[in-house]
């Protein structure tokens, strides 16, 4: 499967709207849903977050120059909030997978399925 199939995976699940699957290093996009996607700045920010939250914490988790609250920050997942828009942030073996939701989903409901698809590439060594 190619790693847009993963992307376009997420999306189809309808609660997420879209999503970036990056390198674990947070140094290359590998796919993305159309007009989404970090810039390299961001992508490193979360990259380092995921060792070391306090910068993130301190100053916000940002995508598309949007800045999300965090509300949660470990070694394998970091969730950001701003009104009714969500983040969720996995880093798996090989890579970092983001996901956004909107509301009428739930915050609950978006990390489930990205938190599934994220187990599925641990399960598969990525």
């Amino acid at each position: 499967m190619s790693w847009q199939a993963y992307v376009d995976n997420l999306v189809q699940s309808q609660k997420i709207d879209k999503a970036v699957l990056a390198s674990r290093a947070g140094d290359s996009i590998w796919a993305q849903s159309a007009g989404f996607a970090p810039s390299s700045e961001e992508l490193l920010s979360i990259a380092r977050g995921f060792d070391d939250p306090s910068e993130l914490q301190t100053n916000g988790l940002r995508v598309q120059g949007q800045k999300y609250f965090v509300v949660k920050a470990e070694d394998r997942s970091i969730y950001g909030k701003i009104e009714q828009d969500g983040l969720i942030c996995v880093r798996t073996a090989q890579t970092i997978l983001i996901a956004h939701y909107s509301q009428p989903v739930s915050a609950g409901e978006a990390i489930k399925v990205a938190e599934a698809m994220a187990d599925y590439l641990i399960s598969v060594n990525y």
